[in-house]
């Protein structure tokens, strides 16, 4: 299999059509998840993937082959994304922060609650959430960036970034108490 992808990468940089929607079928197989995850449902995920695409086969020429290409595509469209979401920012950042108690014991338990989760149910209730804090929590918990990465990237200060962040936890935590009632519910 790495073989085949790296001659369909070799055959889409010089330019060959059907390499480059076999690269394209493999890409969006295999990363349209990181793209959901920043989306608000499947027509703006596939809508953000396709503007990512479009910067993918803009830069294939500078793809090494023998290098990780899924690596490579998905920092491409996961930056693509916050691109488009830091362009069509209805306005500009005013929040305070605020404080939240027992935020340690609340994070725990929203970890434990997605650990439990199959992707596919995790990234509805991530698509659910409100577009900033969406991206923040996305950036921060799946992406691994940190406050400080998120607030140059996006435009937001850090501090507003930790408020996001602890404001999605806040309502992801709700939404996991719904479905986990509805469950249990259910099951009596």
């Amino acid at each position: 299999m790495k073989n085949e992808i790296s001659n369909i990468i070799k055959a889409a940089q010089q330019g060959q059509r059907s390499a480059q929607k076999k690269l394209y079928e493999h890409t969006y197989t295999n990363l349209l998840n990181c793209v959901l995850i920043y989306s608000k449902d499947l027509n703006d995920a596939q809508w953000l993937f396709n503007m990512g695409m479009m910067k993918v086969f803009g830069s294939i020429e500078k793809f090494e082959l023998g290098t990780n290409y899924e690596a490579w595509a998905s920092v491409i469209l996961i930056r693509s994304c916050i691109d488009y979401f830091r362009k069509n920012k209805k306005y500009n950042e005013t929040l305070v922060p605020v404080v939240i108690e027992d935020y340690n014991d609340k994070a725990i338990d929203v970890n434990n609650a997605i650990n439990n989760l199959e992707t596919g149910a995790i990234i509805e209730l991530v698509q659910q959430l409100p577009e900033k804090e969406r991206i923040v929590f996305s950036m921060y918990e799946i992406d691994g960036y940190s406050h400080v990465e998120i607030s140059e990237m996006v435009g937001i200060n850090k501090n507003t970034s930790k408020w996001l962040l602890a404001k999605s936890k806040k309502a992801l935590r709700q939404k996991l108490n719904a479905v986990y009632n509805l469950k249990n519910s259910i099951n009596e």
